[in-house]
Parts: C-alpha cells; sequence; structure tokens
C-alpha cells in the first residue's frame, strides 16, 4: 500500500469507546460482554470478538501508518447503544461521543468519530446529533433499523431535519436485520441479512422523498451501495408497472445515485459497477477494519483497474469533500 503517494482517508473502521464498553459489561443479558467478557452478543445470534483493534488507539495510529493511511474516521460498530434504556442510551452515547471527539484532538487530527445516536429515541437523537456536531465530530452513524423499526417514519423527520441543517453526514450501517428469519443459517446474517437491511434502509428513506424534503442531505450507504446498484432498473421498472406515485419527481434510481458509498466489497467488478452506478465523487475508500483489512481495500481498488483520476477520487477526493477534510485536518465546516 506504501507504493502509492497519494494519501488514504479511510471512511469506515470501527472503534468501542470505554463508554460502551463498561455499559455492556454490566449487563446479565444482550447487549452485553460474553465468555470473560473477550466476545460482544448483539443479541439474536449476533456475536463477535472484542478485537484488540477495537480499542487499542496507538496500535491503530502504527497500522495505518504502514498502510499509507492518513485520516481515519471512526464509528461504534452494533449494538451501538440499542438495547439500552432510554436513560442509559442517551448517557452512554453521550460518553461515548465526547470520547470520540476527544481522539482528534489527542491523534493530531488522523482519526476523527462519528457520533453514535440513541436510534431508538428519536428526539434524543437529534438532540445528541446537535451536540455532536458542535463539538467536532465528522459525521454521525445511523444503525440500519432502530431496535427494529424503521427509520422512514414521520417521529425520524426531525433526526434528518436536524442533519440537514447542520450539515453533518450520516453513514448507515448494518445491525440486527428487522427480518432475521431467512438469514439465520450460519453465516448469512452477515454477508446477505446487513446488505438487505441496509438497502432496505435507504430504499424507505429515499422513496419516503427524502431528498426532496431535504436536498442537500448527505448518506452514506457502505458496502459498495449495498445491492443498490443491482437494483436500479428494477426499481424504475416495477414502480412504473405498478402505476406508484412518489412524492418527488423523476424516477427512483435518479434519487438513489445520489447515495454516497465506500469501497468495501472484495470484488474489483462490484466496484467497478459501483463506479458506473454513483460515479467516483461519490465513492470513498473504507476499511472496515479491524473486521476486515485496508490491505485487502487497496489490492481490491487496484484489481478494479480503474483510471487515475478515478482512483484518487476514492483514495481521498470524495472525502475531503463530503467529511471537509483536509490532509489530517478537518476543515471549520
Amino acid at each position: 500500500m506504501t507504493t502509492h503517494k497519494s494519501p488514504i482517508i479511510d471512511v469506515h473502521a470501527h472503534h468501542l469507546p470505554e463508554a460502551i464498553i463498561q455499559a455492556l459489561r454490566l449487563r446479565s443479558e444482550a447487549p452485553r460482554l460474553l465468555d470473560g467478557q473477550s466476545l460482544v452478543d448483539c443479541g439474536s445470534g449476533l456475536i463477535y470478538p472484542l478485537l484488540p483493534g477495537l480499542v487499542d488507539i496507538d496500535g491503530q495510529l502504527a497500522r495505518m501508518e504502514i498502510q499509507g493511511i492518513t485520516t481515519r474516521l471512526l464509528s461504534v460498530p452494533p449494538p451501538g447503544v440499542a438495547g439500552l434504556s432510554r436513560a442509559d442510551s442517551i448517557a452512554v452515547a453521550r460518553d461515548a461521543n465526547d470520547e470520540l471527539a476527544a481522539l482528534s484532538q489527542s491523534t493530531g487530527g488522523r482519526l476523527w468519530g462519528l457520533a453514535v445516536l440513541p436510534l431508538q429515541h428519536p428526539d434524543a437523537a437529534a438532540d445528541e446529533l446537535v451536540r455532536a456536531a458542535g463539538i467536532g465530530l465528522a459525521g454521525a452513524q445511523l444503525l440500519s433499523n432502530a431496535e427494529g423499526r424503521p427509520l422512514d417514519g414521520p417521529e425520524y423527520h426531525l433526526l434528518f431535519a436536524a442533519a440537514a441543517e447542520n450539515d453533518v453526514t450520516m453513514v448507515i450501517h448494518p445491525t440486527l436485520p428487522i427480518d432475521r428469519i431467512a438469514v439465520d443459517a450460519a453465516g448469512l446474517m452477515t454477508t446477505l441479512g446487513f446488505l438487505f437491511d441496509t438497502t432496505a434502509c435507504v430504499s424507505r428513506l429515499v422513496i419516503s422523498g427524502i431528498y426532496d424534503r431535504h436536498p442537500d442531505l448527505k448518506l452514506l450507504l457502505p458496502h459498495v451501495g449495498s445491492t443498490i446498484p443491482l437494483l436500479l432498473g428494477r426499481f424504475d421498472y416495477e414502480f412504473e408497472l405498478m402505476g406508484i406515485d412518489l412524492p418527488f419527481p423523476g424516477r427512483p434510481s435518479e434519487h438513489l445515485r445520489r447515495l454516497y458509498v465506500d469501497c468495501v466489497c472484495e470484488s474489483p467488478s462490484a466496484l467497478r459497477l459501483a463506479v458506473e452506478t454513483f460515479g467516483a465523487d461519490h465513492i470513498m475508500f473504507g476499511s472496515d477494519e479491524p473486521f476486515w483489512t485496508a490491505e485487502r481495500a487497496a489490492q481490491t481498488l487496484d484489481a478494479a483497474r480503474l483510471s487515475a483520476s478515478d482512483v484518487e477520487m476514492i483514495r481521498n477526493g470524495t472525502a475531503k469533500v463530503l467529511f471537509g477534510l483536509s490532509g489530517t485536518q478537518l476543515d471549520d465546516k
């Protein structure tokens, strides 16, 4: 990865703040820590190891140096603060966001946090989003559902309005799928269920007219846009066939193409399709560390054989524009 001269801005990596670890440690049922506190149990069979990369900031910075990554955005993996009481989810999200905000100061702008929100409480989520933007977080992460509730209902209008008004980029990350029966076989929840849930989440948001209500809203859908690139033609045809009236002019595909995505996919052909669908100016480098690796993401980008200009946009150009990043510093918004 160090053979490239241009810097990499990694917009998709994870960190578990101590506030969330402590909250999970105190629980006897999911979400909780298991097996001597070495496993994170999100419930419904979603369990992952508490990897060193989720907590070791010095180790993360050392790996970034080797990988040629100048700036990395960190988000909290599931369960976030889902499953906690209202009071606890609000308090823990606040403490976790304070920890994430402090990382930018302690690392000289090499690490920036994406806010974790008490999404199951829309009013509190909107308040915390505004507060998090005020203390310098680079954006906010939404899980793809709020404890089984879709995000396109009217109760969430104030959250997206707050994001638009405060110019906060919203990253939609998968979590426990709303419908888990079809993906309860070994390995299917994360390989298929995660992408199904993020696809459903962003599709519902877009067809509800979210871009019509908030023309400047910035939504980032990881994993090369999930399954959206494969479905654009089907959206247009089926909606026309069924005579569905949409709350915005134009075809669904025109609005879905406004999404931003990252390059986490392990498939050069999928990345090329994403470039064709969204344009390189809507695609960013993502590693999904520590669950995946930046080395493999770079290999996928190299193997896609894109133009030099497209590669530069993906490595750093798009992220600089979307998140207001310049080098390793975050410009004043």
